[in-house]
């Protein structure tokens, strides 16, 4: 049974170790985990999934899902579970870097958009400053507006 919870900084290692597994960055985790959604299958980290909140934006970031687990709605659950949070605290614009997955949250509402159109404060985070591959697309989804 899979048990979806906010993070601790217990579960920091896990996280870090799963993002590494699928080659996502693990630069600023340790200042953002109290943001991060875990789902745990027993003991395991079955997969995980963040944000940095900066002043009404934020940057979806880390979501990951442990191999045997993939195809098994973990990641949709994350990624739904962080949405709602983030509308909830006022959250009104939502973006993304990604290599991998622009289908998955072009599916979801995002839209892929120039980085010239990402809040400054964003543009701070090491997501955007080294952590990312600058040829990773670039979403926004605009939420609570």
């Amino acid at each position: 049974m899979i048990r979806f919870a906010a993070a601790t900084a217990a579960d920091v290692p896990d996280i870090k170790s799963l993002l590494a597994e699928n080659d996502l960055p693990t630069a600023g985790v340790d200042d953002h985990w109290k943001a991060f959604v875990v789902a745990r299958e027993g003991r395991a980290l079955a997969g995980c999934g963040g944000a940095e909140v900066y002043d009404g934006a934020a940057l979806i970031r880390s979501i990951a899902v442990a191999a045997p687990r993939r195809g098994s709605g973990i990641g949709d659950q994350i990624v739904h579970r962080l949405l709602d949070d983030l509308k909830k605290r006022g959250v009104a614009e939502l973006y993304l870097l990604t290599t991998t997955a622009e289908e998955y949250f072009g599916k979801r509402g995002f839209e892929k958009v120039d980085r010239g159109h990402v809040p400054p404060q964003l543009l701070r985070s090491r997501e955007f400053q080294d952590a990312c591959p600058a040829s990773a697309a670039c979403m926004r989804l605009i939420v609570n507006g």
